[in-house]
């Protein structure tokens, strides 16, 4: 959540918010309690799917190994695009891990479609063994390309 979300759902000052998200040598040394029960008590937006899907943006890590799990299940980019209504240069972009910060609503609509493909095959949802099979190819491409470290 950015700040201003944290302050807009507790009700204290975005400025005290900000002031404790800072690293922990700059930020206040106590916390009133009534503050830090205020800001324990958001319903924070990656636990649940909200109807507007959750304000601000989030690490796009999990999202990241998601969208890397389907692909080495066949799922093609464009088919998960079209099915998250978003271009497939945004899926290719989070999935490479060039995004390193993606919306929450995003997030969480990745973490929604998981489960539903996961539990069948790209074969099974009408898509065609060639687009499998290149997806699946350049995938394995993509992983054999990463560069590894040399160990002394």
């Amino acid at each position: 959540m950015a700040a201003q979300d944290i302050a807009d759902a507790s009700g204290i000052s975005v400025t005290l918010i900000r002031r404790l998200l800072r690293p922990p040598a700059a930020r206040p040394g106590r916390i009133a309690r009534t503050t830090a029960d205020a800001i324990l008590g958001i319903n924070t937006p990656t636990t649940r799917i909200s109807a507007d899907g959750g304000q601000g943006l989030t690490d796009a890590a999990h999202a990241a190994a998601i969208l890397n799990s389907l692909a080495a299940a066949g799922w093609p980019a464009t088919y998960l695009a079209t099915r998250l209504g978003i271009s497939t240069q945004t899926i290719t972009a989070i999935r490479d891990q060039r995004r390193t910060r993606l919306r929450i609503h995003l997030d969480q609509r990745i973490r929604h479609l998981y489960p539903k493909l996961a539990t069948t095959t790209p074969g099974a949802a009408g898509i065609p063994p060639a687009a499998t099979a290149r997806t699946l190819s350049h995938h394995q491409r993509r992983h054999d390309s990463v560069p590894t470290q040399k160990t002394a």
